[in-house]
């Protein structure tokens, strides 16, 4: 009898030593989930506490720059606007960005306009822009709203180029009036981080969408050996023009404590990553449009701060 009833013991007992070993290495690899760390708040670490108690984020999730059929799609981390934040003032890194950080965006097709053998002659014709701030962006009377005006210029580069092709300047930027647009069945929405996902206490703004429309786009400038590319640049890009233009985009906001820290977009933005863009347009026929001048000097926002 003593045998037999160790026989019965042992199969059970190895039974619970396999659920027990199972359980426990279930909980073993839940463990990690249930204390992951919250995600740094994105572009929080251009903030000073020194500068002000206020951080202000906006992380451009998505968009498209249209212009008559010429379509350059914006992804997820192309565009991050990060600063210190006092009431409705807006104070950027003294880092010669005006607190707008812009990876370089792949035209899509390139020089032509469709994409060439050979890698595109072996990367020869591509094109990639970059959008550069020339000025502090500002902010409506409601921050929560996000609307912002953006003076900007766009940086084209490509092997023929040169390193100062631009569409738009700092005397006559492209001027971007963002408003808020969001249609009433998609509404934006605003919390408190509970902890889980961002930092607590951060306020969120999820799915801000925003519009831009009717913007002037002047002419090309400094293309090649004296402007003698201006006007290719000027063909493929549909400008000088000042009608048919469109920037839409959606985007996450954060307002957080300055000394709560978060990401660098600088560090995201020496690996010359980008969005790869769409089919963009092949039939680029040119635009006559208008003479391009934004008519505008741009948005005088703040005066800023060496936060550095």
């Amino acid at each position: 009898m003593k045998n037999d009833r160790n026989s019965w013991w042992r199969p059970a007992g190895r039974r619970v030593a396999v659920v027990g070993g199972a359980v426990g290495a279930s909980m073993a690899l839940l463990a990690p989930l249930a204390s992951a760390a919250p995600a740094p708040v994105p572009g929080g670490g251009v903030c000073d506490p020194a500068v002000t108690e206020g951080c202000l984020t906006v992380k451009v999730g998505g968009g498209t720059f249209s212009n008559n059929g010429f379509t350059l799609p914006i992804s997820d981390g192309d565009m991050i606007i990060a600063g210190n934040t006092v009431d409705t003032d807006f104070l950027p890194r003294d880092d010669g960005h005006h607190g707008v950080y812009s990876k370089p965006i792949t035209v899509p097709g390139g020089v032509l306009g469709v994409d060439l053998p050979f890698g595109n002659l072996f990367g020869l014709a591509d094109v990639k822009a970059t959008v550069e701030a020339v000025d502090v962006p500002t902010f409506g009377e409601n921050l929560f709203e996000f609307d912002m005006t953006l003076p900007v210029r766009m940086k084209i580069d490509n092997a023929f180029l040169g390193d100062k092709c631009y569409i738009g300047s700092e005397s006559a930027p492209v001027v971007l009036n963002l408003h808020k647009s969001n249609p009433g069945d998609d509404p934006s929405s605003i919390a408190v981080s509970d902890g889980t996902q961002w930092p607590a206490g951060v306020l969120v703004a999820s799915n801000i969408q925003n519009t831009a429309t009717n913007f002037a786009l002047p002419g090309a400038t400094g293309c090649g050996p004296f402007g003698v590319l201006n006007p290719i640049v000027n063909w493929r890009a549909k400008v000088p023009n000042s009608t048919g233009t469109a920037l839409t985009t959606t985007a996450t906001g954060f307002i957080s404590q300055s000394a709560q820290g978060g990401t660098d977009p600088l560090d995201d933005m020496s690996d010359g990553s980008g969005s790869s863009g769409s089919s963009g347009s092949s039939n680029s026929s040119g635009s006559g449009g208008s003479s391009g001048s934004s008519g505008s000097s741009g948005s005088s926002g703040s005066s800023g701060s060496s936060a550095n």
